[in-house]
Formats: structure tokens, C-alpha cells, sequence
């Protein structure tokens, strides 16, 4: 019995269609995202270019009193999911509305149905990260 049991754990393994993570990334062609529930409010865009491969385009505003940012990039979304998660990188350009600077971000985030998650992280001496949580949708 012990034997049959591990010949069909086996063979349920091996098959391209048993596990459930085996299943290949369908991703949308586009995303668009909306985080009001942390620090700064944010409108973002994501459009897909070749296979996971897609061009962003951002903007935070963090109120009357600070700053409107502008973010340029690309991203990658790894082609496997990883158990509700999808997660993602890439980094790109960011521009500042008052101070007129610009300066290099790396970005890592995750997908969660229709919530997303992401960190990025300013390429510029004396800047901290920002995080961001809210929505997002795909079309």
C-alpha cells in the first residue's frame, strides 16, 4: 500500500499539470494600479511589451505641502506563481515636480487578486524608501 501511495504521489509530481504552481502565467496586457492607503496617493500604469515585460509609468502626490513625483520605467513579473502572489521588479527614472531633480529607483512588488504591494527605493543619497498598498486592475 506504502508503495502504491509513493508511485502515485510520484507520478502526480512528474506530470507538467500536477502542481498547482505548474500552471503558466497568463498575464494581462494591462494594469492599473491605485494606492490611497499609504503615503503618497499614486496612479500607476503598467503596459505589457514582450512576454512578463511591461513599461510603467507612475505618479505620486504627497499632498499640498510636498511633492508631485513622476516614475518611468520598466518592470519584470516572474512568469510563475508563487502560492497567491505574483511578484515583480524593475526600476526606471523618477522626477520631481518642485525640486526638478532626477535621479534612478528600483521597484519589488507582489499582486494578491486585486490588491497590490510594492517598495521602491530611490537610487539617490539622503532619500528614503516609499511603500505603497492599494488596488489594482487588470485589463
Amino acid at each position: 500500500m506504502m508503495i502504491g501511495l509513493l508511485s502515485i504521489l510520484l507520478m502526480g509530481i512528474c506530470l507538467d499539470e500536477g502542481l498547482a504552481s505548474s500552471k503558466k502565467n497568463q498575464p494581462a496586457d494591462n494594469y492599473l494600479t491605485f494606492s490611497f492607503v499609504i503615503n503618497p496617493v499614486r496612479v500607476g500604469y503598467k503596459r505589457q511589451v514582450a512576454r512578463n515585460l511591461y513599461f510603467t509609468g507612475n505618479v505620486d502626490y504627497e499632498g499640498s505641502n510636498g511633492d508631485l513625483y513622476f516614475q518611468g520605467g520598466a518592470s519584470y513579473m516572474i512568469p510563475r506563481k508563487f502560492w497567491i502572489f505574483w511578484f515583480y521588479g524593475g526600476g526606471g527614472w523618477q522626477f520631481s515636480r518642485n525640486n526638478g531633480y532626477q535621479f534612478p529607483y528600483m521597484a519589488l512588488g507582489t499582486r494578491v487578486w486585486i490588491l497590490s504591494w510594492e517598495v521602491v527605493y530611490p537610487i539617490q543619497r539622503g532619500e528614503e524608501p516609499g511603500y505603497r498598498f492599494g488596488f489594482s486592475i487588470a485589463f
